[in-house]
């Protein structure tokens, strides 16, 4: 049996969780494309998806041509694997009450892409990092025994994709340690660079102790 469109738009819909953040491109009739970032309002199957204004101002002119421009929305999915889902839509209106809001088409078909085979487990932990001989301050929000999801101050250090880092990690006296991996993402959003770090094999033992003790942390959290 073949299912619905709609229902399996609302299975992939649900995968994105209200209030989440979103990485939008907006792609303007006269060429221009804007990034920026927003979150998740809420949507009617069928009819319309409601995201919240950008953060990025746009200049008046650009305001006015938001209406019939193509957009492109990317988020995480809520599961712990961080699978990467997608859409291309349409703005419908620019909506002002009760907060400024886009009002979008529903896509035709949402993609997904699984970029992870192990499970991730969501953290706000400071961190340093070792590049070039410069201690930089970080901040790691994710963990898994292969590697992290890293958010630094992109006037701090000056780095690209494919280079070797080391993140020195200190949760306590037994929990601490120098991991070193490479950087296999490096994206800047609005002066935050966000860096995927995928582990080498040296020290499986600490970061697996570092794994549980996030895992359990996060559970007893939620």
């Amino acid at each position: 049996m073949t299912t619905p469109v709609s229902a399996s738009l609302y299975a992939d819909l649900r995968l994105i969780d209200i209030g989440m953040e979103l990485f939008i491109e907006i792609h303007f009739a006269n060429g221009k494309t804007v990034q920026s970032r927003s979150s998740l309002i809420g949507y009617q199957v069928g009819r319309f998806i409601l995201i919240e204004y950008p953060n990025k101002g746009f200049s008046e002119a650009y305001q006015h041509m938001l209406v019939n421009a193509e957009i492109v929305v990317r988020a995480m999915t809520n599961s712990g694997f961080k699978d990467i889902i997608a859409f291309k839509s349409t703005i419908f209106s620019l909506v002002n009450q009760p907060i400024r809001m886009l009002c979008l088409s529903v896509p035709k078909t949402i993609i997904k892409k699984k970029v992870r085979e192990q499970l991730r487990v969501n953290i706000e932990q400071e961190v340093f990092i070792m590049h070039n001989d410069n201690k930089i301050s970080a901040k790691m929000l994710d963990f898994s025994s292969t590697g992290c999801l890293l958010t630094v101050d992109a006037k701090t250090v000056n780095i690209e994709q494919g280079e070797e880092i080391h993140v020195a990690i200190s949760i306590n006296t037994d929990l601490s340690g120098i991991l070193t991996g490479s950087m296999v993402k490096v994206q800047n959003i609005e002066g935050v660079l966000n860096i995927g770090v995928k582990f080498s094999d040296e020290h499986p033992q600490l970061k697996d102790n570092i794994f549980s003790y996030f895992l359990v942390s996060s559970t007893t959290k939620s």
